[in-house]
């Protein structure tokens, strides 16, 4: 099977196909046995896919940390306590300039349009099926050269 035909069968399967190729594959799914016998292959898989349950908590835990609460509550640290009235006027000033900042920069890119909005695959983002087969076929290569990965055009992508 080709590797754009596979990714197209992923892409298909995690709801990444456009509605247009989506239809085309499903018919040629009902054509070719072969393909179909892949598609059920994948979609088993994709099926068995689930998150472990989750891993019980220690049995004692609770009371350990309350006995370090009761502990910490008896003996309170030596030392300044870290407070916001303790920072100098500067570092407050600083903080919460930057705050305001972050605020504005959010709100400036929260006006350039939400990502559900945009169709799936423009401009020049990679879906998660190809960035998946981007990371299979070069495993070993070094951290250097690493694939791009998905990401949204609004900078998350320049970190």
């Amino acid at each position: 099977m080709k590797h754009v035909l596979e990714a197209d069968l992923v892409r298909l399967l995690h709801g990444e196909l456009p509605p247009a190729k989506a239809v085309a594959l499903r018919e040629r799914l009902e054509r070719e046995p072969e393909l179909a016998a892949a598609w059920q292959r994948l979609e088993r898989a994709w099926e068995g896919l689930r998150l472990p349950p989750p891993a019980p908590v220690p049995l004692g835990f609770s009371g350990r940390v309350m006995a370090h609460v009761r502990e910490r509550q008896q003996h309170p640290a030596t030392g300044p306590a870290l407070s916001w009235a303790a920072a100098p006027k500067w570092v407050r000033a600083t903080c919460a300039a930057a705050l305001f900042a972050g605020m504005l920069l959010g709100a400036g890119l929260g006006t350039r349009g939400r990502l559900a909005e945009r169709p799936r695959g423009a401009e020049g983002v990679p879906e998660l099926a190809e960035s998946y087969w981007e990371l299979v076929e070069t495993p070993n290569e070094p951290a250097a050269a690493t694939p791009a990965l998905p990401s949204s055009p609004r900078g998350e992508g320049r970190r």
